[in-house]
C-alpha cells in the first residue's frame, strides 16, 4: 500500500484525488493547505487519514510514501526539495520547475536518496499518445516535417490567480508546457531557431505563437492562450510519407492516419480518466524501485525547462 500526501487542494488535486481512487494499493493519507475553507471542502469530498494546515507537517509524516505537488508553478521546486529530503517520492504538477537547473538538483536528490521523481506530464502517459509516438518513431509516416499543435482556452482575468502572476503565470507555463512536451517527445536533438509571438495582457503572455526549428530540419508551431474565444486542442504531425491529426492531443482518444495510400482512424480508450496512467507509473516507477520513468525522465523534465527558458528570452509582444 502507498500512502500519497496531496500538497496544494484546487482544483487540480480534486481530479488527481477522484483518480487515485481506482487504485486499491493506494491511499490518500494526508493533505495539506494553508487555507482552512480548502482543507474542509477538500477533506468532505476526499476524506484523508490526516489533515495539516502546513506543508511542512504533511512531509514530517513518517507515514506518507509519496507526495503529488500541485501548487502554484512557482513554488514546485521548494516544496519538491523539501519532499526529497524528507525521503518522500515526488509528482509534481507541470511545469516542474521555472529554472532547469532547479529540476537538476532535484533529480540529483531524488538519484542520491533512491527515490521516485516525475513532472505530472500526463499527456506523455495517454495510451493512444503511447501508440502515436510508436507509429511516428517506426516510420509509419516517413521522415517528421512539421508539428502544430494548439492550446487554446479562456479564463477570465483574476488578479489574484497564479495564472496573472508577473513570474509564474502565463499561457506558455499554464498550456504551452502540453504544447512543448508533445513536440520534444517526438522530435530529438537541438533546436537552431526558436521565436515566439507573444500579446502581453496584466503583465502575463495570454496568447504565445511559437516557432521552432530542429537540426534535423523538423519545423514546429506551438499555440497557447489562456483568453482566446477559440478553443482548439488539435494537433497535426506531417511527415514525408504522410499525416497524423488528433483533437485534445495532450488526452487523445482517437487519431486520423494517413500514411502512403492508406487512410484510416485509430481509437484508444482511455481507462478511468486522463490523470491514472500518470498515476500508474508512479506506482510501477516506485514498486520497481526506479528514481524516474522512461516516459517522463528527468532529462525530459530538463529539456522542456530548458526550452521554455530559451522561449522566454526570445518573446516579444
Amino acid at each position: 500500500m502507498l500512502n500519497w500526501g496531496i500538497i496544494g487542494l484546487g482544483n487540480v488535486a480534486k481530479r488527481f484525488a477522484a483518480s487515485l481512487t481506482h487504485f486499491p494499493e493506494a491511499a490518500l493519507y494526508a493533505i495539506a493547505s494553508q487555507t482552512p475553507e480548502k482543507r474542509e471542502a477538500f477533506q468532505k469530498a476526499f476524506p484523508a487519514e490526516k489533515v495539516y494546515d502546513s506543508y511542512a507537517a504533511l512531509l514530517n509524516d513518517e507515514e506518507v510514501d509519496v507526495v503529488y505537488i500541485a501548487l502554484p508553478h512557482g513554488m514546485h521546486y521548494k516544496w519538491a526539495k523539501a519532499a526529497l529530503e524528507a525521503n518522500k517520492c515526488v509528482l509534481i504538477e507541470k511545469p516542474a520547475v521555472l529554472h532547469a537547473q532547479e529540476f537538476v538538483e532535484l533529480s540529483q536528490i531524488a538519484s542520491s536518496r533512491q527515490l521516485f521523481l516525475m513532472e505530472a506530464m500526463k499527456s506523455r502517459f495517454i495510451p493512444l499518445n503511447k501508440v502515436i509516438h510508436q507509429e511516428v518513431t517506426s516510420g509509419l509516416i516517413g521522415q517528421i516535417v512539421s508539428i502544430e499543435n494548439h492550446f487554446q482556452s479562456h479564463h477570465d482575468y483574476d488578479a489574484y490567480s497564479y495564472l496573472y502572476d508577473e513570474v509564474q503565470g502565463g499561457a506558455l507555463y499554464d498550456c504551452g508546457t502540453y504544447c512543448l512536451a508533445s513536440v520534444l517527445d517526438l522530435v530529438p536533438g537541438q533546436m537552431t531557431a526558436i521565436q515566439n509571438n507573444v500579446t502581453y495582457h496584466h503583465g502575463v503572455d495570454v496568447y504565445d505563437e511559437v516557432h521552432l526549428t530542429f537540426e534535423n530540419g523538423v519545423k514546429a508551431l506551438c499555440v497557447c492562450s489562456i483568453e482566446d474565444a477559440v478553443k482548439d486542442r488539435s494537433m497535426i504531425i506531417k511527415g514525408t510519407n504522410g499525416q497524423i491529426k488528433v483533437d485534445y492531443f495532450y488526452r487523445p482518444t482517437e487519431a486520423l492516419i494517413e500514411a502512403g495510400e492508406e487512410s484510416y482512424t485509430v481509437t484508444v480508450e482511455i481507462p478511468y480518466d486522463d490523470f491514472y496512467p500518470e498515476i500508474e507509473a508512479v506506482h510501477q516507477g516506485i514498486s520497481y524501485l526506479k528514481t524516474e520513468s522512461p516516459l517522463m525522465s528527468h532529462q525530459d523534465s530538463i529539456r522542456l525547462s530548458q526550452t521554455l527558458e530559451a522561449i522566454k528570452k526570445v518573446s516579444h509582444g
